[in-house]
C-alpha cells in the first residue's frame, strides 16, 4: 500500500515546521558550520563544501528517521486486526501533539542544544552527525515527528512508514541544503520567518490536529481512497 498525496503532504509540511521551529531554526548556521567546518563568517563564500556537507547531513538524519517510520509501519501492521482502535488512538496522539504546538512558546518544553564535540572532518562524519542529530534532538521535533510516526503506525505497514519519514525528512533537509547553498540569502529570507515563528508552528499545530480528527474518525484514509480514484 503507498502513501496518498495528502498524507505526504502532511508529513512533508510537518518537516518544514520541524526546521522552522523555535527550537531548530536558530541554530541551522551553527550546524552548517559545524558539519562543514566552516567558520560561520565563511558560509556564505564556501557555498560548495557548505552544501556538500549539510546534504550529507541530511541523509543521516534521514536515514535514521526512514527506517523509524517503517519499524512504526511494521509495529502498526501487528495490530492491523484492532486496526480501529488503533486509528482511533492514534488519531487522539496527533490531536495532542497538534495542540502542544498551539501552546506559548513558554509553555512547551524544549530540549535546545548547541552542536558538541569534534568537528566532523570529512562527508562520512557529516553523515554520522546527522544521524546523531536525528537521535538527539527528537525531543524537540516530538508534536510534529511523533505525529507522522503514529500515521505511519495507523497505516500499518512498513514500506509506507518508511515513505511518510522520507517526505518529512526531506521537508526538513530541503531547507537546510538551500541554507548552505545560499547562505547570506538565507538570513534575509529567515529575518520574517524568525519574526513570525510563533504563528507558523501555530498553523502546523492546526493542521496537525486536523490530521487527527480525520485519522480518529476514520476519513483521512476515506480521503486517501477518493484520491487514488
Amino acid at each position: 500500500m503507498n502513501a496518498s498525496p495528502t498524507e505526504l503532504s502532511v508529513a512533508f509540511a510537518a518537516g518544514l515546521a520541524g526546521v522552522a521551529s523555535p527550537c531548530m531554526l536558530p541554530l541551522v548556521p551553527g550546524y552548517l558550520s559545524f558539519v562543514s567546518g566552516v567558520s560561520a563568517a565563511d558560509l556564505a563564500d564556501r557555498r560548495r563544501q557548505v552544501a556538500t556537507s549539510a546534504v550529507a547531513f541530511v541523509l543521516g538524519f534521514g536515514a535514521v528517521f526512514t527506517a523509524a517510520g517503517a519499524g512504526a509501519g511494521l509495529l502498526g501492521a501487528q495490530f492491523v486486526s484492532h486496526r480501529r482502535g488503533l486509528e482511533l488512538v492514534g488519531g487522539a496522539v496527533v490531536v495532542l501533539f497538534g495542540l502542544v504546538l498551539l501552546l506559548p512558546v513558554g509553555g512547551r518544553l524544549q530540549w535546545i542544544r548547541q552542536p558538541v564535540g569534534t568537528r566532523p572532518r570529512n562527508q562520512l562524519g557529516a553523515l554520522l552527525t546527522g544521524s546523531a542529530f536525528a537521535i538527539g534532538w527528537s525531543p524537540c521535533l516530538t508534536p510534529t515527528l511523533g505525529s507522522i510516526l503514529t500515521i505511519a503506525g495507523a497505516a500499518g505497514h512498513a514500506a509506507q512508514g518508511a515513505l511518510l519519514l522520507a517526505a518529512y525528512s526531506l521537508g526538513m533537509g530541503i531547507p537546510i541544503v538551500l541554507a548552505g547553498l545560499f547562505f547570506a540569502e538565507f538570513l534575509t529570507a529567515s529575518r520574517p520567518i524568525r519574526r513570525h515563528l510563533q504563528l507558523i508552528t501555530q498553523v502546523a499545530g492546526v493542521v496537525l490536529v486536523f490530521t487527527g480528527i480525520l485519522l480518529a474518525t476514520g476519513r483521512l484514509e476515506e480521503i486517501t481512497a477518493r484520491l487514488a480514484q
